[in-house]
């Protein structure tokens, strides 16, 4: 089996996770690809995203898509901040942290990684009640 064969597969089981490089030890094809990602991936593990952004981000994403509610209670995203790097952690203060779906927990994860050029590095989303 080829490469170019499982290489929809791959994409496919390693969505989250850095490209996939194709490398060669035997020639060296590839190597340069390779160091390149791995510089472009630490930029993006090392990055702090500026809170009146990831605020915009908030809002827009409320927007795009309506929070999910319970018993007639909707949640309220009401601001984040990125409270570490390497890798990257956004703690985001909800209304009630009860209404969060799983669903809806991995979308907001995944819309600030396409956004924020976050991809091939973990993120992680505390969602915390504000006190």
């Amino acid at each position: 089996m080829k490469i170019e064969e499982v290489r929809g597969q791959l994409r496919r089981r390693l969505r989250q996770r850095p490209a996939f490089i194709a490398v060669s030890a035997q020639s060296g094809r590839g190597l340069d690809r390779l160091l390149d990602t791995i510089e472009e991936l630490f930029d993006r593990y090392v990055s702090k995203v500026p809170t009146p952004e990831l605020n915009k981000a908030l809002t827009d994403l409320s927007n795009k898509r309506q929070p999910p509610s319970k018993n007639g209670k909707r949640l309220n995203m009401l601001y984040a901040a990125q409270i570490h790097e390497r890798p990257p952690r956004f703690r985001i203060f909800v209304n009630d942290q009860t209404l969060i779906t799983r669903d809806y927990g991995y979308w907001v994860e995944n819309e600030l990684r396409e956004r924020f050029g976050l991809d091939g590095v973990p993120v992680s989303i505390d969602f915390v009640r504000r006190t």
